[in-house]
């Protein structure tokens, strides 16, 4: 194969590794298609906030001999996973100018595999929204339709992967982070156990808990791999999640078997699924069925009402902490000209809280996973809507808004499906299977048991291979 035969665009990262393991491009190469992405979609997109040139030169100069993803560019969410000497602003204007000094975890274990990283994706202030649209950098538009939401809070993530830029890009997900942008986009995107990946050196947990960190992908193997690469226990970590003997990639390749599976389609929190996405869920519900699955109506188990105001609670919580932390890092006053309104408000209703109210919060959202076990107690998988709606239009999740309750609440409700994985520290994936009338990505959830992955990652390959999504692509790409 030739490099003018070999199309970067459409290729997932094990395909690029390979190609370059056979000398068809050189990391080099690689690298260089991504920034010629870069350069083709971003001034439309406003997917890449932040072009690592320079450091990618230097990674390039530093790469390993040997490594699975030896030479593959990949992008970093601007927030948690820090890359030494880059500026990291969370999306926030008051932390403009601010620089990393260690490397995450995260990046350590990318550098150890040869990816190289080459920008910063765009995100909604400190990941505080499930859209992407920041006072900041300005929204990142969803390469399938721009006048509708990419989604966040890995909005700009999904962005670049959906349009060519890079095979796959770091995301996070706290109540849907990395699932809702890849359901509004047409990715795969897992949500790994509580204590899969690492979240240090700089935190040890965030969001108490809720948050996860992986990858937004075009193929299930190579989130697999990825899930590989990044799932060794990091020491001093809060959580452990159980040991995988078998890797994640060869999960991927496994048949699972029939499976008994619930499926979700209502919640008690009071939001009704649209009816694209009810019919989605129905037609993938019968795709399932011919793989030699069962599916079978099961409902969440938890009060949706208590869980939403203790997610609400915890959020708040840690935006007080973060906008204080900034705020005095950054010598700046804590007002609209720095912060986006949604979270000034959101900081103060956190500051108000006490010690018990944030412990009782974190008690009503770890009870879920009891809440959780019973209902997989009859079940094998359980599926459901990612989101309720379709993409939503731009400005939906207005975060300029006063009304910090209203933002919240509805954040809460579009999120309805997806914060309860991240209450119970249980894995979740979004699965490309469906689209809307008019052509835009509608993600199927599926949810596993503590620790599950493997099977979920099984399912995912299954359907994958049946149901192929990798020949449709957005009208925007590279």
């Amino acid at each position: 194969m030739s490099l003018h035969a070999f199309d970067y665009a459409t290729s997932d990262a094990m395909s690029v590794a390979q190609a370059i393991a056979d000398g068809v491009l050189t990391p080099s190469e690689a690298v260089a298609e991504a920034f010629a992405a870069i350069d083709r979609v971003n001034p439309v997109l406003n997917a890449v906030i932040l072009e690592m040139r320079d450091a990618a030169q230097d990674q390039l100069a530093a790469l390993p001999e040997t490594g699975p993803l030896r030479g593959v560019p990949t992008l970093l969410k601007d927030d948690c996973p820090s890359f030494a000497g880059a500026a990291m602003s969370y999306g926030c204007r008051a932390a403009r100018g601010n620089v990393s000094h260690q490397d995450h975890e995260i990046v350590s274990r990318y550098r150890a595999a040869g990816l190289v990283v080459v920008g910063k994706t765009n995100l909604p202030e400190m990941s505080c929204n499930i859209a992407t649209e920041p006072t900041l950098h300005g929204p990142a538009l969803n390469p399938w339709s721009l006048s509708r939401s990419v989604g966040g809070s890995s909005g700009g993530a999904a962005a670049a992967v959906a349009a060519g830029v890079v095979p796959f890009a770091y995301g996070n997900d706290g109540a849907g982070s990395i699932r809702i942008p890849s359901s509004n986009t047409g990715l795969f995107g897992l949500k790994p156990s509580r204590g899969r990946t690492p979240c240090g050196p700089v935190s040890s947990e965030n969001w108490g808990g809720l948050v996860c960190h992986h990858v937004l992908t075009r193929s299930v193997r190579d989130s697999a791999v990825m899930l590989d690469l990044t799932s060794a226990q990091e020491p001093g970590s809060l959580y452990v999640a159980p040991f995988e003997a078998q890797s994640f990639l060869a999960a991927a390749g496994r048949r699972p078997g029939p499976l008994r599976i619930g499926l979700v389609d209502r919640s008690d929190l009071d939001i009704a699924v649209e009816p694209q996405v009810r019919a989605a869920l129905e037609r993938a519900a019968a795709r399932i069925e011919t793989l030699g699955h069962k599916v079978v109506p099961v409902s969440f188990a938890h009060d949706s009402v208590a869980l939403a105001q203790a997610v609400t609670d915890l959020i708040a919580a840690y935006t007080a902490i973060e906008v204080d932390d900034i705020a005095l890092e950054m010598s700046c006053p804590v007002d609209d000209l720095h912060f986006e309104p949604v979270n000034i408000g959101l900081a103060e209703y956190g500051h108000s809280l006490g010690g018990t109210d944030v412990l009782r919060a974190r008690g009503r959202a770890n009870a879920t996973s009891r809440a959780f076990a019973g209902v997989f107690a009859g079940v094998d998988l359980v599926m459901s809507p990612v989101t309720p709606c379709l993409p939503q239009p731009l400005g939906t999740f207005d975060v300029r808004s006063s009304d910090w309750k209203t933002f919240i609440g509805s954040v809460m409700a579009a999120s309805v499906f997806t914060h309860p994985a991240n209450a119970a520290g249980i894995p979740a994936m979004s699965v490309p299977m469906e689209q809307s009338d008019d052509g835009l990505p509608i993600g199927i959830q599926f949810l596993a048991p503590y620790g599950a992955e493997a099977l979920l990652l099984s399912v995912a390959a299954e359907i994958e291979r049946t149901y192929p999504w990798s020949q449709r692509r957005p009208s925007i790409h590279a």
